[in-house]
């Protein structure tokens, strides 16, 4: 969609050219054209709650993850010039208290996002733009208010069954939310089509116990883990235990339950998969990524897997990651009265929270919020 759209981790809206020859005159450009004194944008600003700023600096090269990518120092000199430019008459780009003024803690939702990439030592562009959030974490936010470019680091330190897992930390990341016991979840995670479980050892990573189905065996550590249950079956035709718990108007899945799919099948199939499961509302978090064949994306079968979700009262992101290939991540929830990302929370420390429970961390350095 226009305000989300599938293959883009990142947009920078309302871009605007300045130049300078230094680092100051550029900062101080890019100050003057995006906040005219009494524009609407600069009141907005000036009201926006203290930590709502987050700045990020980019270069073109950042867009290929390239480790040390040219102008970068340059660029993150110029976000920090204009960062202590901004501190002096705007509160948001000041650092977050953790209580009010009356000892009460904050929980601000308003968040604003400063980009400049530099094109060349002398040409920038830059956006200001308040922030929408898209849930369901509470740090969900598009544009991406979290990771420069939308560029999370998911790599996992020693051996994994597979590189596929990557994909799985990129929606988390995307998503701000990740099924732990740490946030009080008792269920096991669903994995369809497991073998050979890269999917599965990043989620025991996160401490969660699984039950990974498929026809073939995980790899033997996985197999030997008491904390997985492997079941030898067809990943379409599997049914999870139906909770005895009362199902209400506003959520009928189990709280915190998940299922996550990197099975390989036709998009009709994986469409298929996520009927069954909305339909039974048998998980409150579903990941499934959606494979297409040949060279060019089956738009038609996306739109179609997307409908299904939301048909059933999910609401439903679908992005083309850094580490998919001829596929789609699509990343679906159904809110809950009792669990509901978006309220207004009594506790900031529960609000952080939910963002620490993600394994990654931004590829690149932002210079607002400091992580």
């Amino acid at each position: 969609s226009a305000l989300d759209p599938v293959y883009a981790l990142q947009s920078i809206p309302n871009g605007i050219v300045t130049t300078g020859e230094s680092i100051k005159s550029i900062a101080k450009a890019v100050h003057a054209a995006l906040l005219e004194e009494d524009s609407a944008t600069c009141t907005k600003l000036r009201a926006a709650p203290r930590g709502s700023l987050a700045i990020h600096a980019l270069v073109p090269g950042m867009c290929k993850g390239q480790t040390k990518p040219l102008m970068l120092p340059r660029t993150t000199k110029i976000a920090e010039e204009l960062r202590g430019l901004l501190s002096k008459s705007y509160p948001a780009a000041r650092k977050k208290p953790t209580t009010n003024d009356d000892g009460t803690s904050t929980s601000e939702n308003e968040r604003w996002l400063l980009q400049i990439m530099l094109q060349s030592p002398t040409i920038c562009v830059a956006s200001l733009v308040q922030c929408q959030h898209v849930g369901p974490g509470y740090d969900a936010y598009w544009p991406n208010w979290i990771h420069p470019l939308g560029l999370a680091r998911v790599d996992i330190e020693g051996d994994m069954p597979s590189s596929a897992y990557r994909k799985l930390l990129e929606a988390l990341e995307c998503l701000q939310m990740a099924p732990t016991p740490t946030k009080g979840n008792t269920n096991d995670v669903i994995d369809l089509g497991a073998s050979p479980g890269g999917w599965t050892a990043a989620l025991r990573k996160l401490g969660c116990n699984i039950v990974a189905v498929d026809r073939s065996p995980l790899d033997t550590s996985l197999m030997q883990d008491d904390k997985v249950t492997f079941v030898k079956g067809d990943a379409f035709t599997y049914a999870p235990p139906q909770p005895t718990k009362t199902q209400t108007k506003t959520q009928r899945s189990p709280p915190d339950s998940w299922m996550v799919s990197d099975v390989i099948a036709y998009p009709e199939r994986a469409t298929e998969l996520l009927e069954r499961w909305c339909m039974g509302h048998w998980a409150q978090y579903l990941i499934i990524t959606v494979k297409f064949q040949g060279q060019v994306p089956a738009f038609d079968d996306l739109d179609n897997a997307i409908a299904t979700a939301k048909r059933h009262g999910y609401h439903c992101r679908a992005k083309h990651f850094f580490n998919n290939k001829n596929e789609v991540t699509l990343m679906a929830w159904e809110e809950s009265a009792s669990n509901n990302e978006r309220k207004e929370v009594d506790d900031d420390e529960e609000a952080d929270s939910q963002t620490d429970l993600v394994l990654g961390e931004s590829f690149y350095p932002a210079i607002l919020p400091k992580r």
